[in-house]
Formats: structure tokens, sequence, C-alpha cells
């Protein structure tokens, strides 16, 4: 069998899923309270991070939403590919990456909040409708990542040693690849079409 199911590839790595989350949600957190506690520093490092949103928002909006849909698609995927490929590296390429996206959400937030717009609003309009799609995409490629960079450097799977486990769990990486692209192309197109126009209500 050249594939895993992709259920089994979830349910045999839901702790490790479960870890994604948790790393990307601390450092989310984290870093909205820090950002929250010292605004005045952020002002200054962040300059004016609405407007910047605003103007992103616009060029979306101006540019052909297919074009727009497929960079957008393609840097997610970029991103997700050296995750799962440089985990193996001691799992040190999906833990940054993990990690500095939930920063970047964290600040993201605490300075919008800082401007005067509304947290839960920002969240259910500007995050949930494609950050359901690609986060969803991004624990479980974070998770496989992780995953490769424990038993192929620290301990091997129960049974094998470092290249079988590394084998294995490559397999479960290629699995996953078809949902991972497809949770990503709706993330994409969502961001595009949906989202801009639920910002520019919020904002």
């Amino acid at each position: 069998m050249i594939f895993f199911p992709v259920k089994q590839v979830i349910r045999d790595n839901r702790n490790w899923i479960m870890m994604a989350f948790t790393i990307f949600i601390v450092s989310a957190f984290a870093f909205y309270l820090t950002t929250s506690l010292a605004p005045a520093e952020v002002d200054q490092a962040a300059g004016t991070p609405l407007e910047e949103l605003l103007g992103f928002v616009s060029l979306l909006m101006e540019t052909e939403p297919f074009i727009s849909a497929l960079l957008i698609f393609m840097n997610n995927f970029i991103s997700m590919a050296q995750m799962l490929i440089l985990g193996v590296v001691a799992g040190i390429s999906p833990l940054f990456t993990l990690g500095v996206n939930g920063a970047l959400i964290g600040v993201m937030l605490s300075v919008t909040v800082q401007e005067g717009v509304p947290l839960l609003p920002i969240v259910l309009y500007g995050i949930l409708p494609h950050g359901i799609f690609e986060l969803s995409a991004f624990f479980l490629c974070g998770a496989i990542g992780l995953k490769f960079g424990y038993h192929c450097i620290a301990s091997p799977l129960p049974g094998k040693n470092r290249m079988q486990s590394f084998r294995y769990i490559w397999k479960e990486a290629i699995s996953i690849i078809p949902i991972v692209v497809g949770l990503l192309l709706a993330a994409a197109f969502i961001e595009m079409l949906i989202t801009p126009h639920l910002i520019v209500r919020v904002l």
C-alpha cells in the first residue's frame, strides 16, 4: 500500500496534532498578552498595522481573484511542505513555523484591538472563514513534521529503527498531501473572495 487512509493518519497522530495546536495557541496567547502590556513599544515597532491591513485587503480586492487565490495557495503550500520535509531536522522547522505564526496572530489581534476593533468580530470575520481550512492543514502538517523530528532523531517508532521510522512517517506525510491541498485551496479562495469583504465591514 503506497498511501495510508487519511482517517488513519489523523487518528494515529491525534497527540501530535494536539501538540502542534498547543504550540500555536500558547505562542499566540503569549504574544497577545505581551503586546497588550507594552502598547507603546509595539506601536513604534509595528507602525500603522491597521492601515497596512486595509491596504492589503484593498490590493487583494483589486487583483484578479483567481490569480490572487493561487498566489495565496502557493505561499501556504510552500510553508506546509517545509514543515513536512524539514521536520526531519530535529523538528526545528515545524516548531519554529508554528511558534512564529502563532506569535504573528497574537500580535495582529492585540494591535487591532488597540486600534479600537473588537476582538470577537475580527476573529469571526477575519480569521475563521478561511482559517478553519488553513489551520486544519497547518496543524496536520505541523504534527507530522514534529513527529518526523522526534522519531527520526530522538527515539525511533516502537519496533522500528530510524530508517524504518523515516519511511513510515514519510508514507504518512504523502498520504495527507491530497487533503492538505484541498484544504489550502478552499482556504485561499475563501480568503480571496469572502474574507476581504467581511474585514471591511469590521474595520
